[in-house]
């Protein structure tokens, strides 16, 4: 009698989760994200596809909606809160939005390297951080993406921080960026990364910062003639599903986005490292000069920065990453 409750329930249950997304029909999933065609991010959404595709048998198509198709990422983080977009990949602004207490990573200089960055997303700090994600705006953090460097593009050599002044630069809407570029002189900005182009042509900013790759498909080596290697921040993609829609999903295919956050990860990781020198080239080649600075100086300029706004994060929160990297550098 258990015996065949259990059956009746079971199937009961598996109506009910094909008549949530229609019986038979592939499971439309959209993924919205920043970048342009040939982005890291764009390249990384494509094999994302392809993965969940391939593992769910078909069963979920991921549908892509590149270069801010579906809003900014304030909008998109609102979609995913509202349960009208299924998955984004983000920029800093998720943080901002979502978990503010742990909206550290767009200080400059934390981390020196990819190494670094991911012991520490991957560790206690970004579990905390994750589950305020999900506790705030009800998104699923599923995987990372590191996104290079950043470094400055301008239209005159900077080689240290003095050479700041006065430079009328676009940086993403996030305060930390605008304070610290503040406290090098110059004149932040902050401008949608779809007018970056635009406003770098009409001369209403001269400079912007983004990593190689970014650069690249933005096109920016048009309209700027310096890359100037500051190397300020290692930044990262966040992959983020709706909680909601990953609840709807049944256990198999909620195990198949899982699986393809950890996967996309390693991709994704991999990716920038092989592609770094690749953008590198293709942006001298389409006419911009590299120029070294005195990173140490910039650094120095800006090592007060966290203090400024550690009132905002969790408490002791710069402190604890200090000595997660200190325990890394070590080995």
């Amino acid at each position: 009698m258990k015996k065949i409750l259990w059956v009746v329930m079971a199937s009961v249950c598996l109506i009910f989760a094909g008549a949530a997304f229609g019986a038979g029909k592939p499971i439309e999933m959209r993924l919205a994200y920043l970048g342009q065609s040939g982005a890291e991010d764009d390249l990384c959404a494509k094999e994302f596809a392809r993965v969940v595709d391939e593992k769910s048998g078909g069963r979920i198509k991921v549908k892509l909606y590149p270069n801010e198709q579906l809003g900014k990422e304030v909008d998109m983080v609102t979609a995913q809160e509202l349960d009208s977009l299924e998955m984004a990949i983000y920029g800093f602004t998720l943080f901002q939005q979502a978990s503010p207490k742990y909206n550290i990573w767009s200080a400059y200089y934390i981390f020196d390297n990819v190494e670094e960055l991911l012991t520490v997303v991957k560790g206690p700090i970004g579990d905390r951080m994750n589950q305020e994600i999900l506790k705030n705006k009800g998104i699923r953090v599923i995987g990372y993406g590191p996104r290079g460097k950043r470094c400055l593009t301008s239209n005159r050599p900077i080689r240290k921080p003095e050479d700041c002044k006065g430079l009328k630069i676009r940086v993403p809407l996030q305060p930390i960026y605008v304070e610290s570029w503040k406290a090098l002189g110059a004149l932040p900005t902050s401008i949608a990364f779809a007018e970056i182009y635009t406003s770098l042509k009409q001369g209403i900013v001269e400079a912007q910062e983004n990593p190689y790759a970014f650069i690249h498909s933005g096109h920016f080596y048009e309209v700027q003639k310096y890359c100037n290697l500051t190397e300020h921040q290692v930044p990262f993609f966040t992959y983020g599903v709706t909680e909601k829609f990953f609840q709807r999903l049944p256990g198999d295919l909620q195990k198949v986005v899982v699986d393809a956050g950890d996967y996309i990860t390693g991709f994704h990781t991999k990716l920038q490292k092989d592609n770094d020198q690749v953008w590198v080239d293709k942006l001298k080649k389409g006419g911009m000069t590299f120029v070294d600075v005195d990173k140490a100086a910039f650094r120095k300029a800006l090592e007060h920065i966290p203090e400024k706004f550690k009132d905002k994060w969790v408490p002791n929160l710069f402190a604890d990453i200090q000595k997660e990297l200190a325990s890394v550098r070590k080995k």
